[in-house]
């Protein structure tokens, strides 16, 4: 049995209709968003050398499969910390959405 028969309420299915399309069109422009901001993780490493620490930190994400580390100046550092931690709160929100796209689509039997 289907929740909404294609016959008997139009009205239900075109809002339900509407509400994928929101929903699909959010989350491309969710996708482009994601696109454009950095990958991975920030890291922090101690290193001792003639008694002395010093600290420096680096960013780890994966291309093509294998792992790169790229070394991060103490003045971007900020900067890249918000950008990684939008892309984590924009990632999850896409999921967010493909899972309520994926069940108006079930609903609808698109």
């Amino acid at each position: 049995m289907s929740v909404v028969d294609k016959n008997e309420d139009k009205v239900l299915r075109g809002m339900l209709k509407d509400e994928l399309d929101r929903c699909e069109e959010l989350a491309a422009s969710l996708r482009q968003a994601i696109a454009e901001l950095p990958r991975g993780s920030l890291h922090r490493r101690q290193r001792k050398y003639k008694g002395k620490i010093s600290e420096y930190h680096y960013r780890k994400f994966r291309d093509q499969g294998n792992s790169v580390y790229r070394h991060v100046p103490a003045a971007q550092l900020a900067q890249l910390e918000a950008q990684i931690e939008e892309r984590r709160k924009k990632e999850a929100s896409l999921k967010k959405f493909a899972a309520r796209a994926k069940y108006l689509k079930k609903l609808l039997k698109v």
